[in-house]
């Protein structure tokens, strides 16, 4: 638990210095203890803030008089899901499938990148990196609870932007590579995706003009 605490505040002040450490040491439960850490702070923060922002969203009365029966059973069911036995449990495995899945991708990039194996100080060092959505979710939490405050996008941002900086650091150290490689390597599969995203959608053009085409003329017409 103490290394758990210890690695935290090293991440925050010093994450060269915590990622390099990581590497040597391996402290693989370590990063155990804080994903199960992440994982209840995300759960309830999800509780709190999914059923006040649901309960807000009760009030209708902009949308039609036939469609508010159903909007309100929608959220009804949507915040009672927050408080299911199931919610907590998959929001408590979720950190570690999402790590263990991320490092698995990244350890497999890194390889062909550098030629070497080093998931272990990786799985540890990119659990480790989540710690500024932690302290966002944190922040969220403490301002909805106590002053039904909802923290704007820009905040959420800046956490963001510091997550991928530890997260490239992270790269760098376990691989002992330059920035521009670490970089590279991050962005691989993100690029990757929305390149797949772009192709399926040139691809689905044609089949989407086709069935237009067959639709008979006026009746999209007002």
């Amino acid at each position: 638990m103490n290394k758990t605490f210890e690695l935290i505040w090293k991440t925050i002040v010093n994450p060269k210095e915590a990622f390099k450490s990581v590497k040597e040491e391996k402290p693989v439960y370590a990063a155990i203890i804080y994903l199960l850490l992440y994982g209840l702070v995300s759960v309830l923060t999800a509780h709190f803030l999914g059923k006040g922002i649901f309960s807000n969203a009760q009030n209708l009365g902009n949308l039609p008089q036939e469609v508010q029966p159903f909007m309100k059973g929608l959220l009804s069911s949507l915040s009672s899901l927050t408080s299911s036995a199931p919610f907590f449990i998959i929001g408590l495995i979720a950190p570690y499938v999402n790590v263990f899945l991320s490092v698995a991708l990244y350890e497999l990039i890194a390889q062909f990148v550098t030629k070497r194996a080093n998931g272990l100080a990786l799985f540890t060092s990119w659990s480790f990196a989540s710690i500024p959505i932690l302290i966002y979710k944190l922040l969220a939490l403490l301002f909805f609870t106590a002053m039904n405050y909802t923290l704007p996008f820009w905040i959420e941002l800046i956490f963001v932007i510091w997550g991928i900086t530890l997260y490239i650091i992270a790269i760098r150290e376990t691989y002992q590579i330059d920035t521009g490689s670490a970089i590279g390597i991050y962005f691989t599969p993100i690029i990757a995706i929305v390149l797949f995203i772009i192709l399926y959608v040139i691809l689905l053009i044609p089949a989407i003009s086709g069935l237009i085409k067959t639709i008979p003329q006026g009746v999209l017409t007002p």
